[in-house]
């Protein structure tokens, strides 16, 4: 059986099942018709005028023969664009030229799908001879006259013999069509030798037309000539001067920074191998240098993001004054820089440079008719021997520029291996940090706070603990900062806060009410959710004797922050109190301080340890007791402080000399034990 659409409805675009007493139809035709077997390259079925136009002497010589054998990559593909349409009932109409016996034959022909009784997709041809009239070669002659495309034949001798007006226009002459107009070489030669499949293909090439030298998408295919029926190149090509153009300029737009006009980091990492290389044979050390402003976002804050821009950019021309004329300076993105150089000496070279950079931003800038100075941070990595890759000196900088932004900005580091141990030793407690979240190795610990008065513990502080897989405690003064810089610090504080309250509503279980004091990062206060969560768990504390003290640091306080007053008071509306923790160790002043809410003022250790802690605590003692704050004097450790702030009016204390933090069982033991 073979399935054959039926080709009397034009309507018809599905394949229909037709049986072979029905082939009849076609057989009787006057018009060449045929079944093709796609897959096999072979005709599966022909009537008597397909034989005549086959050149054929009988149906069992046609249905011999391969047709493979000479047929060319482009036709292959196409048939096999047809089997993938017939799929969808999509018919063709089109110009084909066919070679019997090596003789042209032009045919006018449709193309439908027809499943074989196997059911595979065949085709179903039918054809006629070309007439001059016929309006489907008008309509394909008017296509190919009015096309932008460029269309034209090489014999393999290279002869133009063919070109449509498209083509005539760019090349008017017989000579300005001849291969030399491609200025690929690689081109020229393909079509100059014989067609094969590898000739095939889509190039760019410059070329001369009579518009000047033109950037054009050149696409040959081997193909046959009607006439002569001999190989040739059929050559199709579009102009793509304004596209390639538009190419560059967007590649270009892609490696570079708009703002400054520097290259990006794109840009210098693809630029990076031949540096490094190049320096490594004219003998020269290469580093990489990485530049950070330090508290540029404060520019940003305080004058606005286009003030903020002015400065990258007179920052963009002192760096380009201060470095060699052979440095390559990237901007990485904010205010981070990043600059390849080359020198002989090293890294003593390197670092006159440095020093330069960090003078020349030393000096005032106008910025929105303010004389603004900055300070810069530089990390530096030197190449070993030519060996080091872009990405590890990236790595090593920044792990330097970490460490001289560490220790309070305005310095040059270069790597050391002993920050690679760091850098690991951050990641390792990240890890630890991460683990301890979700398998319940956090801990906390409290340390007592005794009021003056009574000699007995009224509050204690919460200080938490990392209990490591070794068994050792990791201290917060290790994790806190890199929980900090991970962001992992939201998810520790409302594990705080909230182990802290189910510990107070376990002193109160058992007849105990003290305060529990818990540490709040700067970070908690600007996450809406932290103030979400203060309400959430305020209905627990309903009927507890003791309460929740949240503490922050003095120098969040400094600045004048309307969102923070807002923040705090609506904390203390929530019925919390607030604590000054570290009281002493910022430059703070009475105004500020009343603008928030506080009730307590935490004397910092450090003024307790000083030599002449009794001046400096008696002014901070003074300052709290204008505004009714409760003092508390931490890091007590001699029983001579003591007595001090005990004659002074210190209301509370608390350090080694009564107690180091205990885990909260001890606490609870200790509570017990005053009872």
């Amino acid at each position: 059986m073979i399935n054959a659409p039926d080709i009397d409805d034009p309507a018809n675009r599905s394949t229909a099942v037709l049986t072979f007493g029905a082939v009849e139809v076609f057989r009787n035709s006057r018009f060449p018709v045929w079944v093709f077997d796609i897959d096999r390259s072979r005709v599966v079925w022909a009537n008597d005028p397909a034989l005549e136009v086959w050149a054929a002497t009988s149906a069992e010589e046609l249905l011999a023969r391969d047709l493979s054998t000479d047929m060319s990559t482009s036709v292959r593909g196409r048939l096999q664009q047809y089997q993938s349409g017939f799929g969808n009932g999509v018919h063709f109409d089109e110009q084909w030229t066919i070679f019997p016996r090596g003789n042209p034959r032009s045919l006018l022909c449709r193309f439908r799908g027809c499943v074989l009784d196997d059911g595979r997709m065949a085709m179903l041809c039918e054809a006629q001879a070309i007439n001059p009239d016929d309006l489907n070669l008008l309509r394909s002659s008017q296509a190919l006259l009015y096309t932008a495309v460029m269309v034209t034949t090489y014999s393999t001798s290279g002869e133009c013999t063919y070109a449509n007006p498209a083509a005539r226009r760019a090349f008017p002459m017989a000579e300005q069509a001849a291969l030399s107009r491609f200025k690929n070489a690689d081109l020229r030669a393909i079509l100059s030798r014989e067609p094969d499949s590898d000739a095939e293909g889509t190039y760019l090439s410059d070329v001369a037309t009579s518009r000047g030298v033109r950037k054009h998408e050149v696409e040959i295919r081997q193909s046959y000539d009607p006439l002569e029926g001999r190989r040739n190149f059929l050559v199709t090509e579009m102009d793509v001067t304004e596209q390639e153009a538009a190419k560059r300029e967007m590649a270009v737009l892609a490696t570079s920074d708009a703002l400054t006009g520097l290259r990006n980091r794109t840009y210098l990492a693809s630029a990076a191998p031949a540096f490094l290389a190049a320096a490594a044979r004219h003998g020269k050390v290469a580093a990489l240098l990485l530049l950070d402003i330090d508290r540029f976002k404060f520019v940003n804050d305080t004058l606005g993001h286009a003030a903020g821009d002015t400065l990258l950019q007179e920052i963009t021309r002192r760096l380009s004054e201060a470095l060699p004329e052979t440095a390559l300076l990237s901007r990485l993105g904010g205010d981070e820089f990043c600059c390849l150089l080359a020198e002989e000496e090293g890294e003593r070279a390197f670092l006159r440079v440095c020093t330069s950079i960090l003078r020349q931003l030393r000096r005032p800038m106008l910025v929105d008719n303010n004389d603004l100075s900055v300070s810069a941070s530089i990390g530096l990595s030197i190449s070993e021997n030519g060996m080091t890759t872009f990405d590890e000196l990236l790595r090593k900088a920044d792990l330097a520029l970490f460490d001289a932004k560490g220790n309070g900005g305005n310095a040059v580091r270069a790597f050391r291996p002993e920050l690679a141990e760091r850098s690991h030793r951050f990641l390792l407690v990240d890890t630890e940090l991460r683990e301890a979240l979700t398998r319940n190795r956090l801990e906390l610990f409290y340390q007592p706070r005794v009021s003056f008065k009574t000699g007995k513990i009224v509050a204690a502080e919460a200080l938490i603990r990392l209990n490591s897989p070794t068994g050792s405690l990791v201290l917060p003064g290790e994790f806190i900062p890199i929980a900090e810089a991970t962001g992992r610090i939201a998810s520790i504080g409302r594990w705080v806060l909230r182990e802290a309250v189910r510990h107070l509503v376990t002193l109160r279980e058992q007849g105990i009410g003290i305060n529990l004091s818990v540490n709040v990062s700067p970070k908690q206060f600007a996450d809406p959710s932290f103030l979400s969560l203060l309400r959430q768990v305020r209905p627990t504390l309903d009927g507890v004797q003791g309460d929740i003290e949240l503490e922050i640091t003095e120098n969040v306080l400094v600045e004048t922050d309307r969102r923070l007053q807002r923040v705090l008071m609506q904390i203390s509306d929530l019925g919390y109190k607030l604590a000054i923790d570290d009281f002493g160790t910022a430059y703070s002043n009475l105004a500020s301080l009343t603008r928030y809410p506080i009730s307590c003022i935490k004397i910092d250790r450090s003024l307790i340890s000083h030599k002449d802690f009794r001046l400096l605590v008696t002014g901070v003692m003074t300052i709290a007791r204008t505004f009714g704050a409760r003092i508390v004097a931490e890091g007590v450790e001699t029983e001579t402080q003591r007595l001090w702030l005990e004659k002074h009016h210190c209301d509370e204390f608390q350090g080694f000399l009564f107690s180091k933090p205990v885990p909260f069982a001890e606490l609870q033991r200790m509570l017990g034990a005053e009872r």
